[in-house]
């Protein structure tokens, strides 16, 4: 995956961003210069390499934003695996309780589901993701939920300095977050 900016005559490339979270997820990558914002994007059908940077002049950039991400996907996705974590902890212990001792084994799936039910939304909460409206769309980078501070930290120093360079390029910047 080569992002590579590719600059018009006399443009001046402000900063490019490799925003690498975590292992499993692939990087987020995203450039600014003093004429256009550089954004992310793959071709559906190419010969080489898909991956390409969307040129969008700061003339069609109306906001860059920093904004928080709903979290009632992930809520209604937590409670449907406390259901079926409660469910089917239960089938395991009914099961596992009716027989003879030492004689049926349980799986502990139904046990992680559950609780990882019950933690996905403090996982979820407070999330920030990066937004770009221009005059006809807007594109959004949503970071991967994450549990570990050094990543979320790690999100954050990066979401920091997007939107220094977009500052310094002179577009429209607005934080969501609170102090």
């Amino acid at each position: 995956m080569a992002y590579e900016a590719e600059l018009e005559a006399g443009e001046r490339l402000i900063r490019q961003f490799e925003i690498k979270v975590t292992k499993k997820v692939p990087p987020f990558y995203f450039a600014v210069s003093d004429q256009a914002v550089y954004w992310p994007g793959k071709k559906l059908i190419a010969l080489k390499d898909p991956y390409y940077f969307h040129r969008i002049p700061h003339g069609r950039v109306q906001e860059v934003s920093i904004r928080r991400l709903s979290p009632y996907g992930w809520w209604l996705l937590a409670i449907v695996m406390v259901g079926i974590g409660a469910w089917s902890s239960l089938l395991v212990l009914e099961h596992a309780l009716g027989k003879e001792p030492g004689t049926q084994r349980g799986s502990g799936w139904p046990f992680a589901i559950l609780v990882g039910g019950l933690l996905l939304p403090f996982a979820a909460r407070g999330r920030f993701g990066l937004r770009i409206v221009t005059s006809d769309k807007s594109f959004t980078w949503k970071p991967p939920l994450v549990v570990d501070s050094a990543s979320k930290a790690n999100i954050r120093a990066s979401l920091d300095e997007i939107l220094q360079a977009c500052e310094q390029a002179r577009l429209r910047v607005t934080d969501d977050r609170e102090g």
